[in-house]
């Protein structure tokens, strides 16, 4: 073996010869030949790095000792090779992130009992909640026990069992709903607070849904696109109340809630900002709309089946048959009746109404949009949107045990 080469496992650096480029290098048993390839770069340190990470996400790892491997390498091989196919991979990269940001480079058998304690003491005192520690190490938890049974690890690693986050009981009235809708200024916004009113569908459902999904002759929404699998958060199929239809028609494809035409992935900011302008506490979130409808949907009676079928809780039992409820004339029926009631109420309370907003042309299959909603505009004020895209380098760490013979 050359003196001085930089080398990790059975992956050196060399070079081409007439290149100045870096390249991975490996002997290959089959054709007893040396294999390159190149890795862009004609600077050593950045070569090493390139090295490093390529190793950590692609070599062959077979029943490595839990002491002898970084968890930071099995969390990022982890999301490598399977992020494109978890749902919610974005939110499953941040938590793994949020874990690794506190932990010192440690090997995955040095993540102790003890050390998982200490580091969810520690998360509490940064303020966060109970349910977001609990999804951080489910994501390590995940990937650590995806690395087991691949057989990349020899053995598994105990983990602390957290208690569920307490549920968010906060609802919201008639009146509130209407000083939200008063304060909500942007197109997007106004959009998306309309969807969760009609639907009481879970936000990231309702900002993934697609005018393709949304079928006004039959009435209904399908809130889980083909090929999506589901998950036990279930998207459901649901009925498309009267007051929605205006809005889901005046898309005429593509995302419903867009911004400057571009589908959106976070809605934070721009409903902080209208919270805060109608005078509502930090506890109102999107899915606050949604426990609001279920809340109001059994106070004015209606089924508890519909109410299961409009949350897309699955009725125990019933799975077979409930697949071809949806067909039926008055599927959610009482739900869809309920949900259209509300609005009316919102809209005669608030200042600004509904219709004048859609400023469409309403179904003629429909009692008149207009009708149902009378109530003179006024205007609101206040717009603001961020997306958060973090880079996955954090987990990349370069601190993988570098070898140069």
């Amino acid at each position: 073996m050359p003196e001085g080469r930089f080398q990790i496992g059975e992956y050196w650096l060399d070079k081409r010869a007439g290149s100045d480029n870096w390249c991975r290098c490996w002997f290959d048993r089959d054709t007893r030949q040396t294999c390159r390839a190149s890795l862009g770069t004609r600077d050593l340190e950045a070569a090493k790095v390139k090295l490093a990470q390529w190793v950590t996400l692609n070599a062959r790892v077979k029943k490595v000792d839990p002491a002898d491997r970084l968890l930071a390498e099995v969390c990022a091989r982890y999301f490598a090779k399977h992020g494109p196919d978890i749902i919610g991979q974005k939110s499953q990269r941040r938590s793994l992130e949020m874990m690794l940001e506190r932990l010192d480079p440690i090997s995955v058998d040095e993540f102790t009992m003890e050390v998982q304690n200490d580091l969810v003491r520690r998360m509490k005192a940064e303020g966060y909640s109970i349910g977001t520690i609990k999804r951080g190490l489910l994501a390590v938890k995940a990937a650590t026990n995806c690395a087991w049974k691949n057989r990349e690890l020899s053995a598994q690693i105990p983990y602390l069992s957290l208690p569920d986050a307490e549920p968010r009981e906060r609802v919201l009235t008639i009146a509130e709903m209407a000083a939200l809708w008063d304060a909500i200024e942007p197109h997007h916004l106004r959009v998306f607070f309309l969807l969760l009113l009609g639907t009481a569908a879970r936000p990231a459902a309702l900002l993934e849904l697609t005018r393709e999904q949304c079928d006004v002759v039959s009435r209904l929404i399908t809130l889980n696109p083909a090929g999506r699998d589901q998950t036990k958060k279930r998207r459901p199929t649901i009925a498309i109340p009267d007051f929605l239809v205006p809005v889901i028609e005046s898309v005429p494809a593509g995302p419903l809630v867009t911004y400057k035409g571009s589908a959106i992935q976070k809605i934070n900011l721009s409903w902080r900002d209208a919270r805060n302008l109608a005078g509502l506490d930090a506890e109102v979130v999107p899915t606050t709309i949604r426990h609001t409808i279920a809340t109001e949907l059994r106070r004015r009676g209606v089924p508890e089946w519909e109410v299961e079928g409009q949350l897309g809780h699955a009725a125990q039992g019933k799975k077979t048959t409930a697949r071809y409820a949806k067909y039926a004339p008055d599927y959610l029926s009482k739900a869809r009746e309920a949900i259209d009631q509300i609005a009316s109420e919102i809209d005669r309370v608030a200042a600004r109404s509904f219709s004048e907003f859609t400023n469409v042309r309403a179904s003629s299959v429909l009692v008149p949009f207009r009708g149902l909603f009378e109530t003179p505009r006024n205007t609101g004020a206040g717009e603001g949107i961020r997306t958060l895209d973090p880079n996955l380098g954090k987990v990349l760490i370069a601190s993988a045990a570098l070898v140069t013979c």
